[in-house]
Parts: structure tokens; sequence; C-alpha cells
């Protein structure tokens, strides 16, 4: 009898991956070991139509909650975006995984090696972000989830507001307005030090939370982690029947969904064997490889030089804040977002760009 194949899950690519496996080639047997406590992770989801277009259809079960618009707001501009918004919620999202991936293929708290895994099955899928980065900075999050005293006015999310203080850090917020008076927010903070100070996190978002004018009534919901920002190229492990996952995320944003179910898309469409699922992973990471080391040298703007990388992304025209939310930057796009920089910085980036062409920003009017 031929042995299963095991999916080392540390997170959503893992449990999207078995969810849809489950769905597209039933027949095939695979099992699915998850570290944490619940499927998918802890933290909520989000994405725009337009970063996961042909996967809607599959991912509307797991979406708890969707905008017509959303807001984008800094200091010295803001716009209105008509691309629907949606927010995958990690209650929510484990409970649809779990009843349609079955508790007979789930192993819940269960962080088996990669030894023990090739042992038992025919080849391993390793979801698990393992590589290193020689260099890298972290980003930070805390989320909040809460009730407040009175109506918080917003009709749609609310990101990347960056009339906070960053001190030292950079920093960004996202508001998720559940109802009238619950919402989510979440507070990223672009560093090089890997210590979460959780009161400094905690009391500078009550800051936040009071400067909009909003009084809490009650914490619903609290969660802080810590991921890599890289600042250079992954260096991954190669292993004998292991298919590693590794660096499958927007390496500025942080954001997966993009990239995870175009991933998931191609794998499910195979025979689902070693040798051509391998192929269509090593196929996509090429792909994807100008884009990434174009989002690294962002990240380091951001953390050695203390560049507003996202303000001058934000200010693009929408087809261009497309496809840097999708990965998908063309050549054209890597000079409109770099132009303004030091000639230092535009020389460094000549192999992966074309000469800047002006072409205004469109600003969308706020929905009625």
């Amino acid at each position: 009898m031929e042995k299963p194949v095991i999916i080392l899950g540390d997170g959503l690519l893992g449990s999207l991956l078995a969810y849809r496996l489950r769905q597209v080639l039933p027949e095939i047997e695979f099992k699915l070991y998850e570290q944490s406590s619940v499927l998918g992770g802890f933290e909520p989801c989000s994405f725009r139509s337009s970063d996961c277009e042909s996967s809607l259809p599959w991912l509307s079960p797991l979406i708890s909650q969707s905008w017509e618009s959303h807001h984008i707001k800094f200091n010295k501009f803001e716009k209105w975006i008509t691309d629907p918004y949606h927010l995958i919620d990690s209650r929510r999202l484990n409970e649809v995984l779990k009843t349609s991936i079955g508790p007979d293929i789930v192993k819940l708290n269960n962080e088996k090696s990669l030894e023990l895994a090739l042992q038992e099955s025919s080849f391993v899928i390793d979801t698990r972000n393992i590589c290193h980065y020689k260099k890298k900075g972290f980003r930070k999050h805390l989320i909040l989830e809460m009730e407040l005293v009175e109506d918080h006015h917003l009709i749609a999310p609310v990101l990347f507001n960056a009339g906070v203080d960053r001190k030292d850090t950079f920093r960004t917020i996202r508001y998720f307005p559940l109802s009238s008076k619950k919402l989510i927010l979440k507070d990223f903070w672009f560093s090089e030090n890997n210590h979460i100070n959780t009161n400094e996190m905690r009391n500078a978002a009550i800051a936040t939370i009071g400067l909009m004018g909003w009084k809490i009534k009650k914490v619903i919901r609290e969660d802080f982690g810590i991921s890599d920002f890289p600042l250079s190229s992954p260096i991954i492990p190669q292993e004998g029947r292991v298919v590693s996952l590794a660096g499958i995320f927007h390496d500025t944003t942080g954001s997966s969904m993009p990239l995870i179910t175009k991933l998931v898309d191609r794998m499910v469409k195979t025979s689902f064997r070693f040798g051509e699922l391998r192929e269509v992973v090593l196929t996509f990471k090429n792909e994807n490889a100008i884009d990434k080391k174009f989002f690294q040298f962002l990240n380091k703007l951001m953390i050695e030089d203390r560049q507003e990388i996202f303000e001058a992304v934000y200010q693009q025209p929408y087809p261009v804040l497309e496809r840097f939310s999708r990965g998908e930057l063309t050549m054209f796009d890597r000079s409109r977002i770099l132009f303004g920089k030091s000639g230092y910085q535009i020389k460094k980036m000549m192999n992966l760009i074309l000469p800047y062409s002006t072409v205004p920003p469109v600003h969308l009017a706020k929905p009625e």
C-alpha cells in the first residue's frame, strides 16, 4: 500500500492546500500535521478581490466579512478604492477547514519532525517557513478586536493610516469595521530587532484609538506576533523527497493570500506526484524571484533609511497598486515606485527597472 503524502503545516498555506486538495483531488491520501491548536493560525487574513480573483469561488465559504471599497489614508494624501475587500476571521476559517478536511486527516498540536514525516510518507510538502536570511529585519504585529463605547462611523477598512507617532520604528495600522461599534485593529511595527514590548505596543495602539476619538468598552481578543522581514534572498534547505514551500509570501507587505492561492491552484491541477509538484513549485518561485529581490530592496530602504515606501507605492495608479499587492510588478512599475529616490539607489536597481514615465495617480471619490 502506498504511503500518504504528509503536509507539515504552520499556518495558512498548509491549511488552504489541504482544503483545496480535498475538494479537487479527493482520491489523494494525505495527512496534515499542524503545529498550532487551530488551522490557519490565529491572525485574521485580509485581501482584495483583485488579489485572488480566480480563487474567489473556493475562498468564498471562508470569508467572514466583505466591503465594497477600502480607504487608503496618509498624512499627505488619501484615496478611496472601489475594489472589494475581504476578511477571513481565524475562528471561521478553523471551523470550515476542520469540517471540510476531516478529523482523521488533521493532526493539531503536532510538531512532527521532517525525519519522521519522511519515514511515514511517500513524500513531504513542507509549508513551514524554514529558511535562513543573511540579513533581515522583523515585522511585529498587535491585533486587537474590540467593542467601542460609541459608533466608530467607519464604512470600510482603512489601510496604512500613517497619522501616528512611529518614533524610531516604521509603523502602519489597519482598521476593519465589523459592526457599528466593533472593529479589528492590526498594528504593524517594522524594526531591526526581534524584541516585542507588548506593553509599549498595546499603549501605542490605545493612544492611536484615542486620537481617532474612540473609547474602548471591551477588548474581545488580543494577539501579538513576529515574522521575518527579508532584506536578502532566503537560503532554503534542500532535502530528499521534500517539496519546500518556504518563502511563499509578499516580502514587503507580509501578505500571503495572492501567492498562496495562485500556487495552490497550480498544485491541485497536477497529478500530485512528487516530481511534477517539485517542478511546479520551482517554476513558481523562479517567476517571482525578481519581484522578491525588488521587495527586499524596498525593505532595506524602510529599515535602514526610514523611507516612506508605502506612501510611494500607494500614490501610484491603481493598476500598479494591484500588481504590487499580487507581487507581479513590471519593470516599468518598479521604476515608478523608485522614482524620486537617490541616484545611488536608482543605480543599484538599474538591472530591474526601466526609465520613469509620468502618469498622474488616480484618486477615486469616496463612495456614497
